[in-house]
């Protein structure tokens, strides 16, 4: 382990009755994420803190708290693509040297010594975000303006060097929608940009004291599969494992789970 990732996860253990405190919920959130990192928490415990915390969330204010507007500027540049949260709107600037080396203003810096990042996206239209899998990551995403369609699976097991999956999500999500994933709930997961642009709010968590699907020694972060084949009776589709740039290739059509009915 690093000196810089010990001496960060001392810092944020002592941080955590003001994360608890603060009036802004992702601060109060970003405390289960150091608990989760601790070893307190569990990875779906803080998945579904993750969940309810997009339940609760209003669009514009979410916006407004992590500082979009911001940010904005540079993922609409030619080659952006995600910007890091850096501080919050309540934060205000940095003022003087006590305040720049301050372990509370610069908690953002130390999260990411444990893994532990917020960051904006921005998906523009035909766009994807390949299908990929993760290991001992809880992540999920926010939609803060445009549209997305998104596909989700749960990983059942490993048969032949090929993975199977079950579909568990398929849906065209606007502003608000969001959607979460840990080491087996929704792990493989497939964007694609509908809209002109999309802006997507997401927090991570690598690295988590999990045991990863498939083995204590898998260590990977993420890994890439082609789950475009057909749905079989068990549900399952035989996803095999793929390159970054053969999954970038794949086109996401038609639908792997029928529409609800309407009523």
């Amino acid at each position: 382990m690093s000196l810089k990732r010990v001496v960060s996860k001392l810092l944020l253990r002592r941080m955590l009755a003001r994360f608890d405190a603060s009036d802004a919920t992702l601060d109060r959130l970003l405390g289960h994420a150091v608990r989760l990192q601790l070893g307190t928490l569990g990875d779906e415990d803080f998945r579904l803190a993750l969940k309810a915390f997009y339940d609760e969330a209003d669009a514009p204010h979410l916006a407004a708290e992590v500082r979009f507007g911001e940010l904005r500027c540079r993922l609409e540049r030619p080659k952006g693509y995600k910007a890091a949260v850096t501080r919050l709107a309540g934060d205000g600037p940095a003022r003087g040297l006590r305040s720049r080396l301050s372990p509370w203003h610069r908690r953002f810096g130390l999260l990411q010594h444990l893994a532990v990042r917020c960051d904006v996206l921005i998906l523009r239209e035909g766009e994807q975000v390949p299908p990929h899998g993760h290991h001992r990551v809880v992540s999920g995403f926010y939609l803060l303006e445009g549209c997305v369609a998104c596909r989700h699976y749960d990983r059942v097991r490993e048969s032949d060097g090929r993975l199977l999956v079950r579909p568990t999500f398929d849906a065209v999500l606007e502003g608000g929608g969001h959607t979460t994933n840990s080491e087996y709930y929704h792990n493989i997961h497939w964007l694609r940009g509908v809209a002109p642009a999309s802006y997507l709010f997401r927090v991570t968590v690598a690295d988590t004291p999990t045991v990863a699907f498939g083995g204590e020694t898998t260590s990977h972060e993420r890994v890439y599969v082609d789950p475009t084949g057909p749905v079989d009776a068990e549900g399952l589709i035989q996803a095999a494992y793929v390159t970054e740039e053969a999954a970038k290739r794949l086109e996401m059509t038609g639908r792997q789970i029928p529409a609800p009915a309407a009523t």
